[in-house]
């Protein structure tokens, strides 16, 4: 039996599971969604650190940043339980890792004696089998199903026969061998640019954003080749609109069918494509929202009732020529932690923290104490609402990268405290 909660915005914990008897288990590693990867994908295993609660248990495949986590502790966030594979090679995922040697996460399910809940970044054919080897109730859902949503094309399909509108364009499969096939595709992008500035190409599957293309006309040749090089062989080839927003709408169905909206994010992107970040703050107009809402609840509904369960982050376009959704994140999405965190921060200081800023970071390679004596006042003490706190540190000491969240009371503060960030040398990545 499928139930609704429209009335107020659930957090995302409660929904994953509100039993103390249940051991919530977090495998939070997108390889499982990327299995062609480039340097661009990252791990981020340890993103689930601060967001888990004390009695969670947080599966690594690399090593603890001991500082890092200590730091973490100190401000009353994160789990108690954490288990680390330390594995070095970027080959093996965290689901693999555990399907080979499941015993360091068994060994913790029998020492606390709770039924434990998987609850992986991304939910595929391996993930179920990991659920199964730690007979564990999966809070995610089979493969077919997350393909299903989270490929762009047949979540077109499905918006349409819903008869939500969606923008106009053309799923295009790519035959490199076949000669005609660019021809094809050029022909289709040309007919476009006939009545639009530029054409916005997109994998189906958005591998990331090297999957992510705009075009003007020029080489287009040379673009197909682009593509057909990544090994890409299905696109969504649409005008690109000058949009104005493009907010992230947040759901999840739980293991009982439960519907419940997690909350809405703005997303910050640059080039109008490539997602850096997200914001919390003062809530949309209330016709955009309203539109937004109903329509993710129609999609969410329809995803219920194939059987879906786990993390639904739904992507809109507010344009002139209307708002689309453009994209369903079938799995956690990169603000589902930072939202966590910021419910565990706001139950622990019990204040509500009304705009927050989530966004990818950048600076010289430091050790995390490094960092933390950089943002000396500014950091996040586990009290103070103008603050910022790092999350995803793994990179910090090799590429310098690394997310952070910006907590404030309102707007000056907000741009104050990103002022100051840019003046001690972290700049948004």
């Amino acid at each position: 039996m499928i139930r609704y909660n429209m009335t107020n915005s659930k957090s995302l914990r409660k929904c994953i599971s509100d039993d103390d008897k249940e051991l919530v288990i977090y495998g939070a590693d997108s390889f499982s969604q990327f299995p062609r990867r480039n340097g661009s994908v990252h791990s981020k295993c340890d993103r689930a650190l601060a967001a888990a609660n004390p009695n969670d248990l947080v599966v690594l495949r690399t090593s603890l940043d001991h500082d890092y986590y200590d730091w973490l502790r100190s401000c009353g966030l994160g789990s108690s339980h954490v288990v680390e594979y330390k594995t070095l090679s970027t080959d093996t995922s965290l689901t693999e890792l555990i399907l080979e040697d499941p015993e360091p996460v068994l060994k913790v399910i029998n020492k606390l004696g709770r039924q434990p809940v998987y609850t992986p970044w991304f939910s595929g054919d391996l993930e179920e089998k990991v659920a199964k080897v730690l007979g564990a109730e999966h809070f995610g859902t089979s493969q077919p199903v997350t393909i299903k949503y989270n490929d762009k094309g047949e979540f077109k399909a499905i918006c349409q026969k819903l008869e939500i509108p969606v923008v106009e364009g053309i799923t295009f499969t790519l035959h490199p061998e076949d000669k005609a096939n660019c021809h094809e595709m050029i022909a289709i992008i040309k007919g476009y640019l006939t009545t639009h500035n530029t054409v916005i190409i997109r994998g189906t599957l958005a591998e990331s954003a090297y999957s992510l293309y705009k075009t003007t006309g020029m080489d287009l040749e040379g673009l197909y080749r682009e593509i057909a090089d990544t090994g890409e062989r299905q696109v969504i080839i649409e005008p690109f609109l000058d949009v104005t927003s493009t907010p992230n709408d947040q759901w999840a169905i739980g293991r009982d069918g439960s519907i419940d909206h997690l909350g809405m994010v703005d997303q910050i992107c640059e080039r109008g494509m490539v997602w850096v970040g997200c914001m919390k703050g003062p809530r949309l107009a209330h016709n955009v929202y309203d539109y937004i809402r109903t329509t993710s609840h129609l999609i969410a509904t329809d995803m219920a009732k194939s059987g879906y369960c786990g993390v639904i982050g739904i992507d809109y376009i507010v344009c002139k020529e209307g708002i689309f959704p453009v994209e369903n994140n079938a799995r956690f999405n990169g603000s589902s932690y930072a939202g966590m965190v910021i419910n565990n921060i706001e139950q622990l200081s019990e204040t509500s923290i009304p705009l927050w800023k989530f966004v990818k970071a950048e600076t010289t390679p430091c050790s995390f104490p490094e960092l933390a004596s950089r943002l000396k006042l500014y950091l996040h003490d586990g009290r103070t609402l103008n603050s910022v706190l790092p999350l995803n540190c793994k990179e910090l000491s090799v590429t310098g990268v690394f997310n952070i969240l910006v907590m404030a009371e309102n707007l000056k503060h907000l741009n104050d405290l990103e002022q100051s960030l840019a003046k001690f040398g972290i700049k948004r990545g």
